[in-house]
């Protein structure tokens, strides 16, 4: 089957030359203005580019290819792309993009290797704001809580827009109602990852906070949910046996 990510910038990329070459063809004998329209096309590819790279994981992680259980079809699509789409905005992206899927499949291993491996690039203190959140993820998962508190920056949280990761801090600091109030305030309609993630969350803080009523009606929410993701499994295990 065609990888939709790799065609779809192959074509991208495949207008772009076409259009210069174009502009060389039509102007040949004005050099000033194909300097002005090459300019003019690279402003244009880079603002293509940057919608591209933000539609991915629209297209990924809808809640159409969650609840249709696509997250193995999803993964080896990214890595396929990953390995062959080589502009380092898009590569990125796609690699931030794959390590989400790792993270919230069952493949903790894979998850955690891949991380790993990828540590020079996403540990690298000059990129800070672009794999913030992943390190961040990374530090929880792990349960090094020194290095999440170390890291999380309150102004580059807010510059995320995603509550998700003020909550895992709440929890570390053991600030359970806070907590709960927070995932109760961004909860959304869309039954998508996000909301998924939030309602995991959320059962946390009521274990802690003993609110049985409330954990209960969370946990029978939560475990209508696809069985792919890692935080629905394990609420499965743990209630549900």
């Amino acid at each position: 089957m065609k990888n939709k990510i790799v065609l779809s910038y192959r074509f991208i990329i495949l207008v772009y030359y076409l259009l210069a070459f174009l502009i060389v063809i039509i102007n040949i004998n004005h050099l000033e203005r194909v300097l002005i329209y090459s300019l003019i096309l690279i402003v244009l590819f880079g603002i293509v580019v940057h919608i591209y790279i933000l539609n991915i994981p629209k297209l990924l992680l809808s809640n159409k290819y969650i609840a249709n259980k696509y997250i193995e079809k999803n993964l080896s699509t990214v890595k396929e792309a990953i390995d062959k789409i080589h502009n380092k905005s898009i590569n990125d992206s796609l690699i931030t993009i794959y390590i989400f899927l790792l993270e919230i499949s069952n493949y903790k291993e894979e998850y955690q290797n891949f991380v790993e491996q990828n540590s020079k690039r996403i540990f690298d203190e000059k990129q800070n704001r672009h794999w913030y959140t992943i390190k961040l993820q990374y530090y929880y998962n792990l349960n090094k809580k020194d290095e999440y508190l170390k890291l999380y920056d309150p102004q580059l949280d807010n510059k995320v827009k995603n509550p998700l990761f003020k909550i895992m801090y709440l929890i570390l600091n053991e600030e359970y109602e806070e907590a709960l109030e927070l995932s109760k305030k961004v909860t959304s309609q869309q039954k998508d990852v996000g909301y998924i993630m939030k309602l995991y969350y959320r059962i946390i803080c009521l274990e802690h906070l003993e609110k049985e009523n409330e954990l209960n009606d969370c946990i029978n929410e939560m475990v209508e949910f696809n069985d792919q993701i890692h935080y629905v499994k394990e609420i499965k295990d743990k209630y549900k046996k």
